[in-house]
């Protein structure tokens, strides 16, 4: 890319070109303080280079000096394009500079802006240390634990929202290549409900195997639907006692229950419940979609357990009243 011959050296464009004629140099039309270029144009270089005419004729101003008359047309001419030369240049420096004094605000801004952000992030960090140093250690870590507490409690609850379609069968004997399925559609027909193996979407035993002289696996069982699942716990409520005669297993009928599945949290929970209820004499203990409840007796509110920390505050402000 050709370079403008004149002080500003800056690339040329197709527009607005001079070029001499005498030699391959271009020019910015501003630069060189013209309109339109005249046919035969020459740089100043070139017209520097030009040999002068004869100038006997000119009249001298001073013998003893030498010096030639500023008066002639040739030389106010000369005179003329030096100054519009030096007039285009001082234009072209005039147009760096306020091109460099743009570039400077703009950066001066940018660095405001970002001494702005900064200066406000070191606030906030600044409040947020002395709100540490003022709040005590200790309501730090309760307040932390009761985070703790809190967000376990949240994830047993969304565990068990995951089995609102299980039930859980116990005391049912184990055999060796047993139906699961076809047991939980046995266990349907005695209470009394209207179960197909369609509706079940599985049926296995949990746990790790035992000796046929301990008490048998649970039968887990996932229900397509929540309706058979109300079914079968209602009809186990009702009829309680229900044993497993008809059912073609060896050994003399045993009892078997249906209940909610629970989480091992909430297990335990429902566990630790019951021995309270028994040592204070409390009456009802249940569960409700996998919810833990308490009552001491018919007359008294239902109180719900959602950790074990609830243990002591329940029972114990139940006793108080």
């Amino acid at each position: 890319m050709v370079n403008c011959a004149a002080a500003c050296g800056k690339p040329m464009t197709t527009s607005g070109v001079a070029k001499c004629t005498q030699c391959p140099s271009v020019y910015h039309k501003a630069c060189v303080n013209m309109q339109r270029v005249p046919v035969g144009w020459a740089c100043p270089s070139c017209k520097a280079k030009t040999p002068r005419r004869d100038n006997t004729d000119t009249p001298i101003k001073n013998d003893d000096l030498g010096e030639e008359d500023l008066s002639s047309p040739a030389s106010m001419q000369d005179v003329a394009e030096q100054l519009r030369l030096l007039r285009a240049e001082f234009g072209a420096v005039r147009d760096e500079v306020a091109g460099l004094r743009r570039e400077m605000a703009e950066l001066r801004d940018m660095v405001e802006g970002y001494s702005s952000r900064i200066g406000a992030v070191e606030e906030r960090v600044r409040c947020l240390e002395e709100r540490m140093e003022e709040r005590p250690a200790a309501t730090t870590d309760s307040e932390l634990a009761a985070t703790v507490a809190a967000l376990k409690i949240e994830l047993c609850d969304r565990d068990q929202d995951l089995l609102l379609n299980d039930v859980e069968i116990t005391g049912i004997p184990e055999v060796q290549s047993e139906n699961s399925t076809h047991l939980v559609c046995l266990v349907a027909r005695k209470l009394g409900v209207d179960l197909e193996e369609r509706d079940i979407v599985f049926a296995e035993r949990v746990g790790a195997a035992r000796a046929a002289r301990v008490r048998p696996r649970p039968l887990v069982v996932r229900l397509a639907r929540r309706g058979p699942r109300a079914e079968l716990l209602r009809a186990a409520r009702v009829r309680r006692g229900a044993d497993t005669a008809d059912f073609g297993l060896p050994g003399s009928p045993c009892r078997f229950y249906v209940n909610e599945r629970l989480t091992r949290t909430n297990r335990t929970l429902f566990y630790l419940a019951r021995q309270e209820c028994k040592r204070l004499d409390w009456r009802y203990q249940w569960t409700k979609d996998g919810r833990v409840y308490v009552r001491r007796n018919k007359d008294s509110a239902a109180r719900r357990l959602r950790s074990e920390s609830d243990i002591p505050e329940v029972f114990a402000s139940a006793s108080v009243c």
